[in-house]
């Protein structure tokens, strides 16, 4: 495993001066109001030039630094995690693959280039969450790629249609988009994303290695469908579908925070917790606010990054069970873990002065200071409460003084190696709010709210999260109070994994087993292999029957001896 250890350090070095010499260019980007497009022609077909392009904007490359950072940090996380792994080489590899195809989708403005990173996403996707081969993982990897492939198809389609527009890039198009092509586009950040109804796939992919659910889940695959939508928000504003899609993202935010209180793989509590801000995010855009919804993207990875890799080290200090049941205690046997892992809960809480708290506080004030519906605002304020109270699950999860864990228990401090991979996205969680909010995002308008409206937000944030504090035990759902409907209601994702999966083939299965039943194995068995085989038998007997008789066997005998002695004179 030394040499493993050599290649994900060598790997990580490498990803982290990218990621230093990307920021600095962001930084040169945002600050002087730049930007940098190459294009080269491929061939022109019909007066359609088929060209392949890179932008590099202060979006685009404070994403690739992003990027970088958090995939540097999971490489060294993955000297760690991946110790005694066999097929090191093979992992590396397509974590490589995988960070590479989402470079290309982030510099890419043509849809025909940005087809490759999507395609490439997908693919690598499949192959890390299928790493470890097992009935689970295969099923997971098939659900996730079989969802994923339904925008792709869009994005095909999408290319189709702006063939009649004479290009396919995104930022100079002639006559703007139809609202046709600018639904497939919704459809295909919508299944990259998990928003409902394709939201099963996303918790299903926690089949994959720890380190590969911190990338995917932070700054990659599932966030690829939001910067799609960032980058078309002009043409998303002009063609009326923002309110479908103002619909979904609240949808899949109260759906997911209610998941996630009821969720006992805490792995998937986590996917639940990324599934509720990609919600968030996906609102945002829709409201026209896209610069800020990039700005919690960035923002978001960082903590969820970290978030993923205590939880990783958990699940090693418990002997690798991912059930929040049996883990506790860590208050006091890991004390830096409480640290990062409190740090990183109360940046996604929103907490004062921390990351996510200017990019949360100002989508809310945003929100708030708009003409909204009472329903739409109601679904947005719960997911916020939400937040804070699974949030509140996981910190008691981890600092009970109680501990459930074996008499010979193996739980300890995070190592010095963990420490080294963790502490930069800690770090990051706690800085890179202020960093961006005051030196590169763009000015907006300061949002005007009355007293009441500022603190109605934050005053049901904290009673959600004082309330499952107290409320919920190790034991997670709403048992206690009866509520079984609704336990078994959140617990199965309104059962979209049902309806993704099994609701999908049972007409399929069950009208093929009755087809076998009465056509393979009835009619068509009698009639025809079955029944054919009876007649030839039946004949063959009757023609040994025949052979028997003495009449006919001496004729043979003599027709035989005839035939012989023609052939030898």
């Amino acid at each position: 495993m030394m040499v493993g250890s050599k290649v994900y350090s060598l790997l990580s070095v490498v990803l982290l001066a990218m990621s230093v010499v990307w920021g600095l260019s962001g930084l040169v980007s945002g600050l002087w109001g730049c930007s940098f497009v190459i294009e080269w022609e491929l061939l022109e077909l019909s007066s359609v030039m088929i060209s392949m392009s890179l932008v590099f904007d202060w979006m685009s490359l404070f994403f690739l630094s992003s990027v970088c950072l958090i995939s540097s940090c999971v490489m060294k996380y993955s000297e760690y995690y991946m110790e005694g792994e066999v097929n090191y080489l093979r992992f590396s590899y397509l974590l490589v693959v995988f960070v590479g195809s989402m470079w290309f989708l982030i510099i890419s403005p043509n849809m025909v280039s940005l087809l490759l990173g999507w395609d490439g996403l997908g693919l690598t996707s499949y192959a890390l969450v299928i790493f470890y081969q097992s009935d689970i993982s295969c099923n997971a990897g098939m659900l996730t790629i079989l969802s994923n492939r339904i925008g792709d198809v869009a994005i095909l389609v999408s290319i189709g249609l702006m063939y009649s527009l004479g290009q396919f890039d995104f930022f100079k198009v002639w006559g703007g988009f139809n609202s046709a092509l600018v639904g497939l586009l919704l459809l295909a950040a919508c299944t990259k994303s998990a928003q409902v109804p394709f939201s099963s796939w996303l918790p299903a992919a926690m089949a994959a290695p720890t380190p590969v659910s911190a990338l995917v889940h932070s700054s990659t695959l599932v966030t690829a469908g939001v910067y799609l939508l960032i980058r078309f928000n002009n043409e998303l504003q002009s063609s009326g579908l923002s309110s479908i899609m103002l619909v979904l993202g609240s949808s899949t935010m109260v759906m997911a925070g209610l998941g996630a209180l009821v969720e006992s793989d805490l792995k998937k509590v986590i996917a639940f917790s990324t599934l509720s801000q990609l919600g968030l995010m996906i609102i945002i855009v829709s409201s026209g606010m896209s610069e800020l919804a990039f700005f919690h993207l960035i923002t978001h990875a960082m903590f969820k990054s970290s978030l993923f890799m205590c939880v990783g080290f958990m699940i090693h200090s418990v002997k690798g069970w991912q059930d929040s049941r049996s883990m506790s205690g860590f208050q006091l046997s890991s004390p830096g873990l409480g640290l990062v892992l409190g740090g990183s809960n109360l940046a996604l809480c929103g907490f004062p002065f921390l990351a996510g708290f200017y990019s949360k506080d100002m989508m809310l004030e945003s929100m708030l200071s708009m003409n909204l519906n009472w329903l739409t605002m109601g679904l947005m304020v719960m997911g916020v409460g939400l937040t804070v109270g699974y949030s509140f699950r996981i910190l008691r999860i981890s600092s009970s003084s109680s501990s459930v864990l074996s008499s010979v228990s193996s739980a300890s401090d995070l190592s010095s190696l963990v420490m080294k991979s963790v502490v930069v996205l800690f770090l990051m969680s706690v800085m890179s709010g202020f960093f961006f909010f005051w030196i590169c995002s763009p000015v907006m308008a300061i949002p005007v709210l009355t007293m009441k409206s500022k603190f109605s937000v934050v005053m049901i944030s904290v009673l959600s999260g004082l309330g499952m504090f107290k409320g919920l035990d190790k034991n997670p759902g709403f048992s206690k109070k009866g509520f079984k409907v609704l336990e078994s209601f959140s617990y199965n994702m309104w059962f979209m994994g049902f309806l993704s999966t099994k609701f999908v083939s049972a007409w399929i299965l069950s009208s093929g087993s009755q087809s076998v039943k009465v056509l393979e194995l009835g009619w068509f068995e009698y009639y025809g292999g079955l029944g054919g085989s009876r007649v030839f038998i039946w004949l063959s007997g009757l023609g040994q029957a025949a052979q028997k008789n003495n009449m006919v066997s001496s004729y043979l005998v003599m027709s035989v001896l005839v035939v012989g002695f023609c052939f030898f004179i």
